[in-house]
């Protein structure tokens, strides 16, 4: 339980009054899909780079939980990787991205390959989307603060998190991720501030868990390559490809990326660093290490600062819920069954809404299933992005690539079916993070690269095929 002051209780009173103002007082131009979706195409780049920064940071406690197991490790593992991506997207294609008619990937694969293609696709996005890792956060915190089970903490943070949305869709989504986007690097910077103040940087030489202080984590190579293939993820996630496709310009898409680079590297030196000052100060690690964060806040800091840090947390979560269910709702509603039924705006609006409340369901199934933010990163979303990996790339590219629409859906199925069947076999042998062991090494190979290997084989067996028929 993480007690309050009063001095906290206000801090959080304050923060959710104006959470609720700027999400539910959100005004969209128009009642359309577009401006719904995307609030219409119009993002500037300081308002960009917020929704961008918060979003695609909502995993705030799963870097306590990994710090926890790999220290300082941490910031290779989980971070450098998505730097390096993120900067291939920024280069390669954010311009094409926001150039592009369509405003979707499965849009964009439909357009490119035909329906089907682009009803799959929709499919694995709206899996991918579904926000049950940011679910499973806020239900968290939630029972952090009130002491209630998982059973009762989960449907509170799913109506907490989505409230809004229903009316506001994107743009209250940016306006809460502005807020967020302040109090996420305000709150941070407290706990970070007063620990050194307190306790000195020098104290953290002192950690004694093994590996906490070392670079690698303790992780040997081809687990470090596992985790760099994850952040492949970049590429093909919903949430960042709809705020690119929503910027001003193709120029605001492209240098807001680096920005926002610049901002996360800034966030992870925080929250490594508040982490490891967990490891040193905690006298044990709480039995939930998705509590670290919070456990810290209630061991070091004091009555008001404590309620400044809780708020970064709620709003990061948040905002990343809010994106990722909104997501989830289009993915549903405009790509499978506005595209399906053949859907007038009005009734794709209508369609979306029950995307995102069917997300929120699927989210909370999950997120009781798999209590493991890093588990659900490694195995259901590296099952989506496996399979959505090398036709998402094609789709952007100039290049004039042959697959028939039959291969590229056979690939995507048969790419996701394997890495889901990984998946659960983990599961049932208590293994979620999916370790196997190889050339001596024991690594977590997670989902991404069994469906990445099954997609492309089905995939690279068409381009031979193709290129037979054209020497032919």
């Amino acid at each position: 339980m993480i007690t309050l002051a009063t001095a906290d209780l206000v801090v959080l009173a304050v923060f959710a009054a104006t959470l609720f103002g700027l999400g539910f007082s959100a005004k969209l131009r128009e009642l359309s899909v577009f401006q719904f979706v995307t609030a219409g195409r119009q993002l500037t780049l300081p308002w960009f780079v917020a929704t961008l920064v918060t979003t695609w940071y909502g995993g705030v406690l799963g870097i306590g939980e990994s710090v926890s197991y790999y220290g300082i490790g941490t910031w290779l593992l989980l971070g450098v990787p998505y730097y390096i991506f993120a900067g291939i997207y920024a280069a390669r294609m954010a311009g094409q991205v926001r150039e592009a008619d369509q405003f979707s990937i499965p849009e964009r694969v439909a357009h490119r390959w035909g329906k089907g293609a682009g009803l799959v696709s929709g499919s694995l996005v709206f899996l991918l989307a579904v926000p049950a890792a940011h679910v499973l956060m806020l239900a968290t915190l939630v029972q952090g603060l009130t002491g209630w089970g998982l059973p009762i903490a989960i449907p509170v943070a799913v109506l907490c998190g989505t409230a809004f949305l229903y009316k506001g869709g994107l743009l209250a989504d940016v306006r809460v991720g502005m807020l967020a986007f302040v109090l996420m690097y305000v709150g941070f910077a407290v706990m970070v501030g007063f620990s050194i103040g307190t306790y000195g940087l020098g104290s953290l030489a002192e950690i004694k868990q093994p590996n906490a202080l070392s670079f690698t984590g303790g992780q040997q190579p081809l687990a470090i390559l596992s985790f760099f293939i994850l952040g492949a993820w970049t590429i093909v996630d919903p949430g960042f490809h709809q705020r690119v496709a929503s910027a001003a310009s193709p120029e605001v898409g492209r240098r807001g990326v680096w920005v926002a680079i610049a901002f996360w590297m800034l966030f992870d030196i925080l929250t490594v660093t508040a982490g490891m000052f967990a490891l040193r100060l905690l006298p044990e690690m709480p039995a939930n290490p998705l509590l670290i964060f919070p456990a810290l806040a209630q061991a070091v800091l004091p009555a008001g600062l404590k309620g400044i840090f809780l708020c970064g947390l709620l709003g990061t979560i948040v905002s990343a819920l809010v994106g990722y269910s909104l997501v989830a709702g289009s993915s549903m509603g405009r790509e499978i069954l506005g595209r399906a039924f053949d859907l007038d705006d009005a009734k794709t609006r209508a369609a979306i809404r029950l995307g995102i409340a069917i997300s929120s369901l699927l989210a909370a199934l999950l997120s009781f299933a798999v209590q493991s933010v890093v588990a659900l990163w490694y195995s259901w979303a590296g099952a989506v992005v496996g399979a959505l990996l090398m036709p998402t790339v094609v789709a952007y590219s100039s290049r004039k690539v042959r697959w028939r629409p039959g291969a590229v859906v056979f690939s995507q199925i048969a790419g996701f079916t394997v890495a889901v069947s990984w998946m659960v076999f983990g599961l049932r042998t208590n293994n979620p993070l999916l370790e196997v062991e190889w050339m001596g090494q024991r690594f977590g190979l997670g989902t991404l690269i069994p469906g990445l290997v099954v997609s492309g084989i089905v995939l690279g067996w068409e381009s031979l095929i193709q290129a037979k028929r054209k020497s032919a």
